[in-house]
């Protein structure tokens, strides 16, 4: 349902602490806007609810000076600012091969359309895909409900088979997996300090009326993501309705870290299936100080959906994680021409 948007008052923020500055003002009342391919189509659709409500302010941070850089250095590693879009990350000649699975990412967010407006920070930040709380008929949970809808209803595509809660809903970011994979920290401002943390700290579980931790007076400010110390392998899949626009049924990010062939490191990061990015929590232990095998990549699938608990209609993502996964180690295998060492 699409429906006319509604009044707001628009400003232009010169600095972050100006922004802050309405944003405490106005509290619950306002929200931070740069891309805006998310939050306005919310306020389209009128999503609203018992706790959620249609922003009436609405603070512009493309206007700040440097909120749109891509830098990078040896030390501090790569610095992606809330303004970057996604087409802008994609083109950027900074990304080199040390952040490759973020090119991945990003090109397969949307249409291109939307990635020249939809920005980094924005992606991360979006709302359920659940077409019930996308409905503005439906008071469910994440809108401050008493009820989710998807459980009896609606659930094949968007919803998680794995961390389930009150709510059933999988979030649906790409650019977070890849973030996630590559250990990358948010770094968040408030009024009276500034904050970094871990991308996956960043993230609440499926209880929350939020997906991520930001309170209504706080932004973030910048993406951080650390050099790589080893050869690194990486890669991004995902897997969709349709190729030209959906979001991800099921994605994977991994990224390996290698040195003389024997994994220092890696991380395994799922879309798709659970209320928040799933960094799958054994793939380290079963990996690290060895060479990736096939025997190694059976163990790495079952890990990949250890206690999922998947809803009636969704029950074939089990499955598609595993051949997920499973294509994404075997790719990493053989571009590292460790086939001579693999255990058959």
């Amino acid at each position: 349902m699409l429906y006319e948007l509604p009044m707001f008052h628009h400003i232009d923020a010169e600095s972050i602490e100006e922004a802050l500055f309405w944003l405490r003002r106005y509290g619950e009342k306002a929200r931070i806007i740069a891309g805006g391919t998310d939050l306005l189509r919310l306020m389209k659709d009128q999503v609203m609810g018992p706790k959620l409500s249609i922003p009436e302010v609405l603070v512009n941070v493309k206007t700040i000076q440097a909120m749109d850089q891509i830098v990078y250095n040896e030390k501090a590693g790569l610095r992606i600012g809330p303004a970057v879009t996604l087409n802008c990350l994609e083109s950027s000649e900074i990304i080199g091969t040390d952040f490759d699975v973020l090119l991945m990412a990003s090109r397969q967010v949307g249409t291109t359309q939307m990635r020249n407006m939809g920005t980094v920070v924005g992606n991360i930040c979006q709302r359920p895909q659940c077409a019930y709380f996308r409905h503005p008929h439906f008071p469910c949970y994440k809108k401050g409900g008493s009820k989710c809808y998807a459980i009896t209803g609606e659930h094949r595509y968007y919803h998680a088979i794995l961390q389930r809660g009150k709510c059933v809903m999988a979030h649906p970011s790409d650019m977070a997996p890849v973030l996630i994979a590559l250990n990358a920290r948010v770094l968040i401002s408030s009024p009276n300090q500034e904050k970094e943390i871990p991308m996956g700290d960043f993230y609440t579980g499926s209880d929350h009326l939020t997906e991520t931790i930001l309170q209504a007076d706080e932004l973030v400010k910048e993406i951080r993501v650390p050099r790589q110390k080893y050869k690194t392998y990486q890669i991004f899949l995902k897997q969709r309705i349709r190729h030209a626009s959906d979001f991800a049924l099921v994605s994977v990010a991994v990224v390996v870290q290698f040195a003389e062939q024997v994994c220092q490191n890696i991380r395994i990061v799922l879309g798709g299936i659970a209320p928040f990015p799933y960094l799958v929590p054994k793939a380290e232990e079963i990996m690290k100080g060895k060479r990736l095998s096939r025997r190694l990549i059976v163990q790495l699938l079952e890990a990949s959906v250890e206690g999922a608990k998947p809803l009636p209609m969704n029950h074939y993502k089990i499955d598609l994680t595993k051949a997920l996964v499973k294509k994404a180690l075997e790719a990493i295998l053989k571009e590292g021409k460790l086939f001579r060492h693999s255990i058959a």
